[in-house]
């Protein structure tokens, strides 16, 4: 009986990895258009997160997506997002302004551990920036809500927030939405705003954009009021 129950499990998970397997597929040609149309508007704009100051790690990329077929409304989903990772270069102006004074604090063998703790995290804050961004996002949920949040005005976007998100560990998060939000409600319960696309699922269509970056607030103050963010409302299919 215990084998039969066993085999039974095996076989039923067996019949879900196929399933699942068989939800994703090659984009067609019409979606690999909007995809390419969607890169061409984003690697730019990502492009310019590079500096002097900053190694960049390219974490995810749209390399070889693969298209999701059973996420219920979306038009176009895919199982990959686009990700860079940007830390400071050692012997950079940032590093020799900013880091290395602290971290030679952090090396005084006389110094009190509670104010070494402060000054270390300071440093994580200041060493690194992370951007990820989505697309045809069915639902954006962040901290604090809007009514209790300030709209940061970044032109092009459909509205900019500086959020709560522990997701980077240190510094700052901010969250940038683009496309038609404009009857988007914020849902309370939920803590998200719901987007109501203008397509079917499974067409070739991307509606709208998430970016977040998370890290080091001043170079994020930097990029977002230095990039022409505008230039991601290009990467949507109408």
């Amino acid at each position: 009986m215990r084998a039969r129950l066993h085999l039974a499990v095996v076989c039923f998970l067996i019949a879900a990895v196929v399933v699942a397997v068989a939800e994703l597929r090659s984009p067609t040609a019409a979606e690999k258009a909007a995809l390419d149309k969607y890169l061409a508007a984003v690697n730019p704009v990502l492009d310019q997160f590079q500096g002097d100051d900053w190694d960049e790690n390219v974490d995810y990329s749209l390399d070889n997506p693969m298209v999701n077929t059973n996420d219920p409304g979306v038009p176009l989903d895919i199982d990959e997002l686009t990700q860079r990772t940007y830390t400071v270069r050692n012997g950079s102006q940032r590093f020799n302004e900013k880091i290395a004074p602290s971290m030679q604090q952090l090396l005084d063998p006389a110094g009190n551990m509670s104010a070494k703790q402060k000054i270390g995290q300071q440093v994580q804050s200041l060493m690194r920036v992370q951007v990820q961004v989505h697309f045809n996002r069915a639902n954006l949920g962040f901290e604090p809500a809007p009514a209790n949040n300030h709209d940061l005005h970044i032109p092009g976007a459909a509205f900019a927030y500086k959020i709560d998100d522990s997701a980077f560990g240190h510094g700052s998060a901010y969250i940038l939405a683009f496309g038609n939000w404009n009857n988007s409600k914020w849902d309370a319960e939920h803590g998200w705003y719901h987007f109501h696309f203008a397509h079917p699922q499974n067409t070739p269509y991307i509606e709208n954009i998430e970016v977040r970056i998370y890290g080091a607030d001043d170079r994020i103050q930097q990029l977002l009021h230095s990039i022409d963010w505008n230039a991601l409302n290009n990467g949507l299919t109408r």
